[in-house]
């Protein structure tokens, strides 16, 4: 008997997540892609009318901000329709859905915000992520998960030192994660560690790190999306 199934289960969050639930002895199913298309209503209804789960967790999703873009379009298929899909099925089924948003659903102008502050995204990415929270807000037995995380080293050779933010590790944000997902609440909780900028968090990982501005982008990232953890 599966109690989650997981949406997204190969990416770098999906992978830690997959890893901590076997070392618990967590009851999951991760179905790839091709298992569970999320742009494809009948599937995704299929997978979850023929599963035993309680939880669905959805954290497939397109991610690279700078391709995203330039060309929206897949990721409005995925981010949005996908997540359409999968909030559908649920309400249909009477799953609790769990969502894995970003802080990029702020503008990023203050920082420290509260999960009851109003989202403002400021870049097509963080457009795709804001329009699929909206939707999953609409179902009431769902959790929106508003977090960050980057690889287990920093994968750039420079880092802002001009963006604050409550990102860290995966391997520190999984766990964190995890205990939401499996506290059984509902509504929008906000993930995250401590109040830093990227080339700080980067330079713990790789002192070697370069510096940069985010003046130096050809598109816009919010300054400051540090999240109010209390």
């Amino acid at each position: 008997m599966n109690s989650i199934v997981l949406l997204g289960g190969s990416g770098l969050l999906g992978s830690h997540l997959r890893r901590l639930w076997a070392h618990k002895g967590v009851n999951y199913v991760a179905p790839t892609s091709t298992e569970c298309n999320i742009t494809d209503k009948a599937a995704i209804e299929e997978v979850l009318r023929d599963s035993a789960a309680t939880t669905i967790v959805h954290s497939a999703a397109l991610t690279d901000v700078s391709a995203i873009e330039l060309d929206a379009t897949d990721a409005c298929d995925i981010n949005v329709a996908g997540t359409i899909n999968v909030t559908a099925a649920c309400r249909k089924y009477n799953k609790r859905l769990v969502f894995i948003s970003t802080d990029y659903v702020f503008a990023g102008r203050s920082g420290m915000y509260k999960t009851t502050d109003p989202i403002d995204p400021v870049n097509k990415y963080a457009m795709t992520k804001a329009a699929a929270e909206l939707v999953v807000r609409t179902y009431d037995n769902s959790l929106v998960i508003r977090t960050s995380f980057c690889e287990l080293e920093f994968p750039y050779e420079r880092a802002f030192v001009d963006q604050h933010t409550s990102r860290d590790y995966v391997d520190v944000i999984a766990p964190l994660i995890s205990g939401a997902i499996l506290s059984g609440e509902n509504g929008i909780k906000h993930v995250g560690t401590e109040r830093k900028t990227v080339y700080d968090l980067a330079s713990r990982r790789k002192p070697e790190v370069g510096k940069l501005s985010i003046g130096e982008l050809s598109f816009s990232v919010p300054a400051d999306t540090s999240l109010d953890l209390s």
